[in-house]
């Protein structure tokens, strides 16, 4: 009987110690309240911005990004990438909260509205080394059977679209599947972000397959939210003010560089733990990859800066700095050199009574329509405001002289069918400057002077100074 008794009592304390066992539990739990979950979009495989990787699992620029602005604001951040247009259709939707970084565009702003702008990003056109040679703007144009990839439901093919309208497209659901397309040599010209493309590109053995030709937009990506979700939109946009000019720089750093991942098997480095001189050996091959990445990727910020010192950032001719380099080169030089000057009559007019957006629309005419007309040896740069200048070889005056007479007609007649005022012609006065023994001296004054006296004839012509 007594043990009995003892027995009832000892389970009695423990069911009591359960109870409040399970009472503190449900207590601590409630006293810590589950982190709001923010369902980001984006697409799967937009190496280095988003990815999956091998794992399956979320990797990128923006991924980095998101899962900052999580820890630093209180939110799970749950990552939806798919193919890109269905990652907005997600956003759309509803069933994503916010779209991880996409650019603005006309067609957007119908159904998406845009927070705060993360960085920006540089788009262009890449030919393969079969299309070396090819004019991009003749490829542009449309007139030929080239097709170039773009990514469907991105802001590329939309703008493609309404930029070169009579260019065939290839539609491709996410870049790596154009990227895999372009690299198995199944497509010769695609548009991508620069940053994309070099990523895919450097990892393989062949890394000049591709070179960029175009140039066409720089932009900013921007956080996206279904048009009339202004309340997420404001409490997410009051979140990011952490996000300043060195965080970014430091979010961006460890894709600067291919992660190591791209370019070597996963399984590698544990084998390399388990042979220690090949740790030594593969230390030494990464460091040297490195600095050689690293060398590349200086020389391409390098070039690039070098072509935008000496290219004309509205009509995409060189510049001045870029003709006076060639000019001073040919002083004292031999052989039959002509040199051009003209600029657009009364371009002041056309400012001033359609705009300076239709201004500047008859300089790229003109640059377009001069450069189309010239061989490929002819240097020709804008100078000035609506001033350019060519250099080149002719065999005789008469011959440079032509060469004049046909820029001013063919630019005065296509001008006619392109803005369709025919009571106002865009027309060119042009002085051609003949040195038949070779220039003397680096100054474009005799072509300025036939350039004038073209000008005081009556516009619209062409005049020829023999410089012997």
């Amino acid at each position: 009987m007594f043990w009995s008794r003892q027995i009832v009592f000892i389970l009695s304390v423990g069911v009591l110690l359960s109870i409040s066992t399970n009472a503190h539990a449900d207590h601590s739990e409630q006293a810590q309240p589950q982190k709001p979950v923010l369902k980001v979009a984006n697409s799967h495989a937009w190496r280095p911005f988003s990815y999956l990787n091998s794992n399956q699992e979320p990797r990128g620029i923006l991924v980095d990004f998101w899962k900052e602005f999580g820890q630093r604001n209180g939110y799970d951040i749950e990552f939806l990438l798919t193919d890109w247009q269905t990652s907005i259709d997600l956003v759309r939707s509803g069933q994503a909260d916010v779209h991880a970084g996409l650019l603005q565009s006309p067609e957007r702003l119908k159904f998406m509205a845009f927070g705060t702008p993360l960085f920006a990003i540089d788009t262009q056109v890449f030919f393969s080394q079969s299309m070396m040679g090819t004019s991009a703007d003749f490829v542009l144009s449309g007139t030929t059977d080239h097709k170039i990839g773009v990514v469907q439901g991105g802001y590329e093919e939309e703008f493609m679209r309404a930029k070169f309208p009579d260019v065939a497209l290839q539609l491709f659901p996410n870049n790596q599947a154009m990227l895999n397309a372009a690299l198995s040599e199944e497509l010769q010209a695609f548009v991508a972000d620069l940053q994309v493309a070099n990523y895919h590109l450097y990892a393989t053995i062949n890394q000049s397959l591709f070179i960029p030709v175009r140039h066409l937009y720089t932009e900013m990506l921007h956080a996206g939210f279904a048009k009339g979700n202004t309340a997420l939109l404001n409490r997410i946009d009051n979140k990011f003010a952490w996000l300043d000019d060195d965080t970014k720089r430091q979010l961006l750093n460890r894709w600067v560089y291919y992660d190591v991942e791209t370019v070597y098997p996963t399984y590698l480095f544990p084998a390399l733990v388990a042979i220690g001189i090949l740790i030594v050996t593969s230390y030494i091959v990464l460091l040297k990859r490195t600095v050689k990445q690293k060398t590349r990727a200086l020389q391409t910020a390098n070039d690039m800066l070098q072509e935008q010192a000496i290219t004309d950032s509205l009509t995409l001719l060189p510049n001045r700095r870029y003709f006076y380099q060639h000019l001073y080169a040919l002083e004292q030089s031999r052989g039959n050199i002509a040199l051009m000057v003209f600029d657009i009559d009364d371009f002041k007019a056309f400012n001033d009574g359609f705009g300076h957006a239709h201004g500047d629309e008859v300089l790229c005419f003109v640059a377009k329509t001069a450069k189309s007309l010239l061989p490929n040896d002819a240097i020709i740069a804008r100078i000035g405001g609506e001033e350019f200048a060519v250099l080149q070889h002719f065999a005789s005056a008469e011959h440079a002289l032509a060469q004049g007479r046909l820029l001013c007609d063919e630019i005065a007649r296509q001008s006619l069918a392109l803005f369709n005022q025919a009571s106002k012609p865009v027309t060119i006065s042009l002085g051609v400057a003949y040195y038949p023994n070779g220039m003397r001296h680096n100054e474009i004054v005799d072509a300025d002077k036939a350039m004038y006296q073209a000008k005081n004839q009556g516009k619209n012509g062409t005049v020829l100074h023999v410089i012997d």
